[in-house]
């Protein structure tokens, strides 16, 4: 049983394939950009590897999970604020100055953040101001009410919880900033950012190649039916699609709200990408941040990969799956050919009733009567 469902889950990208997609995508997204505001420009706008399930996760996993990227998105040009316990000056002293980490420039205790950060002008200063957000994995379960829909749903910084180590918290800080998350949503399918699409286009490929491997192995018990490239307000391109065994039986009712649930994400913008809802706010609990996978359970092959491999994005849509009408034929539809045979026999029943019945004779019409004459 383990080695069919491993045969089930088994995942292999062209790579030729994926490059396409991604340089498709920056340079849709430069020339989006050119005539942009250079404050809110390239480096606001981010590359996602959109995954759709065959099934809706049965549990919804609360801790998100770090996944290591081999060209982070951070460097130490980039801007980290963390939000720590109280007392505020104990970490402030830690992190900035006995155990200073590069990018991390700003430590915020709870009681200040919820005193000078109460309202929506204010947290929306506060996500403008900063690339990334840390917080102590103790009080992750504070943050969406504190935060609210600003940081959680429209600038999408949700922090990323880190397990403190007080006599050395380098590591871990620096583990979760090179880093991505993985969250895996309330229904079918998750979004996972790879970069920004500033970054480099073969730096893109390869963090996209570390993503779809370990998400092919999260997800072996629950086969990824079709993978996606998506940048910031771009449409998504599809890389790779799940053929159907030979002989498998279609359940038209799952294809049809699989069809559903995939355009809907893929009509959105970078809001949409990381496919979650606020409803899943607060069940969100700290990341071990150093939960990474190092083995590469998808193949990302040369351009010289298997004929049973997609080797354009025409044949995406020409895989078996799709139902036309053509393929329907009558002998497919017996309760269709019996309703046709019903009617047919119903028909010549009342044909022959109407013979048989005797035809009534014709009324004379009634004679007037004469006025008698007085």
């Amino acid at each position: 049983m383990a080695a069919d469902t491993a045969a089930v889950g088994k995942v292999k990208v062209k790579k030729s394939q994926l490059d396409k997609a991604i340089k498709a995508l920056v340079q849709l997204n430069s020339k989006k950009t050119a005539n942009a505001n250079p404050l809110f420009g390239a480096n606001a706008e981010t590359m996602n590897v959109i995954f759709n399930l065959s099934q809706i996760p049965n549990k919804r996993r609360m801790k998100p999970m770090l996944i290591e990227l081999p060209h982070p998105m951070f460097d130490d040009k980039s801007e980290v604020c963390f939000f720590a316990k109280d007392p505020q000056k104990q970490y402030k002293e830690m992190l900035l100055q006995k155990h200073p980490v590069p990018g991390i420039t700003k430590v915020i205790g709870l009681e200040k953040l919820k005193k000078n950060y109460n309202t929506a002008e204010a947290k929306r200063a506060l996500a403008d101001s900063f690339d990334l957000f840390l917080c102590d994995a103790n009080i992750v379960e504070m943050m969406p009410k504190i935060l609210g829909t600003i940081f959680y749903d429209k600038k999408l910084k949700r922090p990323i919880p880190v397990r403190m180590k007080l006599n050395d918290p380098a590591p871990g800080l620096k583990k979760a900033i090179s880093g991505t998350t993985l969250r895996i949503p309330s229904g079918p399918t998750l979004g996972v950012r790879i970069g920004r699409c500033s970054m480099d286009e073969n730096h893109l490929l390869e963090n996209a190649a570390a993503v779809i491997g370990f998400c092919s192995k999260h997800f072996a018990n629950n086969p990824i039916q079709n993978i996606s490239v998506q940048a910031t307000d771009c449409p998504a391109l599809p890389v790779w699609r799940r053929a159907f065994a030979p002989g498998e039986a279609l359940d038209l009712k799952k294809h049809h709200s699989d069809a559903n649930s995939s355009s809907a994400s893929d009509t959105g913008t970078g809001a949409a990408s990381e496919t979650e809802t606020a409803s899943a706010h607060g069940s969100e609990l700290p990341s071990d941040v150093g939960e990474t996978f190092s083995g590469r359970a998808s193949e990302i092959d040369s351009a010289g990969g298997s004929t049973s491999e997609l080797e354009t994005a025409s044949e995406l849509d020409s895989e078996a799956g799709d139902v036309t009408q053509g393929n329907i034929l009558p002998e497919h539809l017996p309760l269709l050919k019996g309703l046709k045979g019903k009617r047919k026999k119903r028909a010549q029943a009342l044909a022959t009733k109407a013979d048989a019945a005797p035809k009534e004779e014709a009324m004379p019409p009634p004679k007037k009567l004469k006025k008698n004459k007085a």
